[in-house]
């Protein structure tokens, strides 16, 4: 440890009820005791002593957290994530070569193509200081893709979009526990955004907004830009009266997706643009500072594809019990990842009730 301080953090949450644990996804989907919270605290701590012999089973557990913050979201200590102890434990893992196949594949695409999902082409329209970030999860995604640029088009505003090719934040090295190969993508990253002369990004990925506002600067890079959310973009543009839309007579449920909420904060910007569009919204049992996550890309965050499998079908369950008429998400992945609920994001109803003028 870094520090008495840090010692101390873990000893706590090793110490504790482990009441957190019932706000943890990964041990609702499985009800598997190791990977709550309290039991990956206690062999982090253990390890820290060298008590652990099997470091094989050590370093399988740190990838068997889906890092979704709902543990720090419900946590009674103040100013502790036990997400900054996992991701050592992942750092170590990487150092030694010891990764999940899942995870190990998707960091070769990434050393090859510098994104985690192969050849592509550069993304790049638009023009002036205000950018659109096309994320990794939304480049093959043609409706939202569509239904950006239409509003855009509509709200007359001036958008450099850029994504593709081998433009990315660089969370899959970051989640894979490879330090020096995040750093280096985030320098890339600030590169491409002074290149273009940026002054404020729009970012439809949660996960892509808290690495580069928050995880850069654990590795010593500053965008120095202002980062929103799409969300608080719809929300703007439908405030200030840039948009106008038609209203929907129907039931929508939006799922909060986990570090949108648990990381950036945002719960009421979305809620506010259905309000906007006329939608009754019907919220799971699991929502707003409660959300469940959807288990993401099996070798993201989660590097067992058994346990991704259960998040996934846990929180379409939980869905489905609203029997809304439409479900809505605000991050292209969790849109992929629970088609089952023919999934749209907020990005294309909005886009599909604008009113022409």
């Amino acid at each position: 440890m870094e520090d008495k301080r840090e010692l101390q953090q873990i000893t706590n949450c090793a110490m504790c009820a482990n009441m957190c644990k019932h706000s943890c996804p990964t041990y609702l989907a499985t009800g598997k005791e190791t990977i709550t919270p309290q039991k990956i605290a206690r062999l982090i701590l253990y390890e820290e002593k060298s008590f652990i012999e099997d470091e094989q089973g050590f370093f399988d557990v740190m990838f068997q957290s889906a890092m979704c913050g709902a543990c720090k979201a419900h946590c009674i200590y103040d100013n502790y994530d036990l997400r900054k102890f996992i991701q050592r434990g992942r750092s170590k893992a990487f150092k030694e070569g010891i990764l999940p196949d899942e995870t190990r594949k998707r960091i070769e695409t990434f050393m090859r193509y510098g994104n985690p999902h192969g050849e592509r082409q550069l993304l790049q329209k638009g023009t002036g200081d205000l950018g659109y970030f096309v994320s990794c999860s939304a480049y093959n995604d043609q409706q939202l893709l569509k239904a950006m640029e239409r509003i855009i088009l509509v709200s007359k505003g001036q958008v450099h979009q850029f994504g593709g090719a081998d433009i990315c934040c660089g969370a899959p090295l970051y989640y894979a526990g490879d330090t020096e190969g995040f750093k280096k993508a985030a320098e890339k990253m600030k590169g491409g955004i002074e290149r273009r002369k940026l002054r404020k990004v729009i970012a439809d990925c949660p996960n892509c907004m808290k690495m580069m506002t928050e995880v850069y600067h654990e590795v010593g890079i500053d965008l120095g830009v202002e980062f929103v959310h799409t969300t608080e973009f719809l929300n703007a543009l439908l405030k200030e009266g840039k948009i106008k839309v038609n209203r929907a007579n129907t039931t929508a449920t939006f799922h909060d997706p986990c570090i949108l909420v648990n990381d950036i904060g945002i719960t009421t910007a979305p809620r506010e643009v259905l309000g906007v569009l006329g939608f009754e919204i019907k919220e799971p049992v699991y929502s707003g500072e409660d959300t469940h996550c959807c288990g993401g890309v099996c070798g993201a965050r989660i590097g067992d594809c058994n346990l991704t499998d259960k998040l996934v079908l846990m929180r379409i369950n939980e869905l489905k019990q609203t029997a809304a008429d439409v479900y809505l998400s605000a991050c292209p992945t969790c849109k992929a990842i629970l088609s089952d609920v023919e999934m749209k994001d907020i990005t294309e109803l909005v886009a599909e009730q604008i009113i022409d003028e």
